[in-house]
């Protein structure tokens, strides 16, 4: 079966990772506008390294300042997760875009251009999710711990916060925004949506 997932995310990553380790024959194509995934300016919720048990299979993809502490940063998962995906077989077309022409039938722009035909069908196709919906949360990275029950050790000297208030404080190294209702279940329900898709697609296949 030929996939397209028109997202690098965490959730479409999820999805691709699932579905190879399913032991199903597939080929999975990933597009993405930007140069390299997991690397963002914006600052996005982080989460524990226990929350999920994907996770566990990418511990090894992880940098080093990482086992000081319980705590994953997104841009670490993020680019944990493709690093496996690829590593099992996800073609990822990077500084590209698709346009769908037909159902299932698409045309290439940027490097993946290059490497499809003029147009190319598959069989499924994963479509990026819908915008995130709900409360608008302030983040913040700083050298100390703003907020006893809410900064989470980063494992590096920073701290990682998330308020519905804005965040002011000197010890302040990034500020962030994310839009959702609960910052610390950002990467988890990320996860599981992109596993539940998968699951629904291979059930189908049966």
């Amino acid at each position: 079966m030929r996939i397209l997932v028109l997202d690098d995310s965490i959730r479409s990553l999820a999805f691709s990772l699932t579905i190879q380790n399913s032991g199903a024959t597939n080929e999975i194509h990933m597009i993405s506008e930007k140069t390299e995934v997991g690397l963002s300016d914006s600052l996005k919720p982080g989460t524990n390294r226990d929350s999920h048990t994907m996770l566990k299979g990418i511990d090894h993809h992880m940098p080093k300042v990482a086992m000081a502490s319980s705590f994953l940063r997104n841009s670490w998962v993020h680019r944990g997760l493709a690093i496996e995906s690829v590593s099992n077989g996800l073609k990822i077309h990077f500084r590209s875009a698709a346009d769908e022409v037909d159902r299932g039938v698409f045309e290439f722009h940027g490097t993946a251009g290059s490497s499809f035909g003029v147009s190319e069908h598959f069989d499924y196709v994963s479509y990026p999710p819908q915008a995130n919906v709900g409360i608008l949360w302030h983040g913040a990275v700083s050298t100390k711990s703003l907020m006893a029950e809410v900064s989470r050790d980063r494992g590096d000297g920073t701290f990682e916060t998330w308020s519905r208030t804005q965040i002011k404080d000197s010890g302040i190294l990034q500020h962030g925004r994310w839009v959702g209702e609960e910052p610390n279940e950002a990467v988890v329900m990320a996860i599981r949506e992109g596993v539940a898709e998968a699951i629904r697609l291979l059930s189908s296949l049966k």
